[in-house]
């Protein structure tokens, strides 16, 4: 298994992956609406990275930079046949590493209440609850971490 930054060979299995993660968590995936960034995430993400089992997407997380100083957490999905392993902590090590590597001074992101697990993962890292960001509809968790 390994992480690798997204290219646009990888596209086809991003939205494959995606679309499999959000029909489990009962929503639609739509990057022909509301996720219309997906269709350019060289351009849309600052770093968008991929976990790859054999030639198969099983994970993704990404950051978008919002201001000169904070970027938002994207795309933090498992594979659910690959969850309990602590992937979802590798991929939050190594994206918060990149955060810092590359400045940011900030992380935030946007939830959902029912998302307990993730919720949990964040904590974990030292998120903490904030002021909604965002006009995100569908969002009722904001988090903030300060790096």
């Amino acid at each position: 298994m390994k992480t690798v930054p997204y290219n646009s060979s990888l596209k086809q299995e991003v939205f494959d992956f995606t679309d499999r993660c959000f029909a489990e968590l009962g929503k639609r995936f739509e990057p022909e609406g509301r996720h219309f960034f997906y269709n350019d995430i060289g351009k849309n993400f600052e770093v968008f990275l991929c976990l790859i089992d054999e030639d198969k997407v099983v994970g993704t997380v990404a950051l978008k930079r919002t201001d000169e100083n904070t970027a938002e957490l994207k795309a933090l999905y498992i594979d659910s046949a690959y969850r309990g392993q602590g992937l979802g902590t590798h991929l939050m090590e190594v994206i918060l590493e990149e955060a810092k590597r590359l400045g940011f001074k900030v992380i935030v992101l946007d939830s959902m209440k029912q998302y307990k697990d993730a919720r949990k993962l964040y904590e974990r890292f030292g998120f903490k609850a904030c002021d909604r960001y965002n006009d995100n509809p569908y969002a009722d968790v904001f988090m903030r971490l300060d790096l």
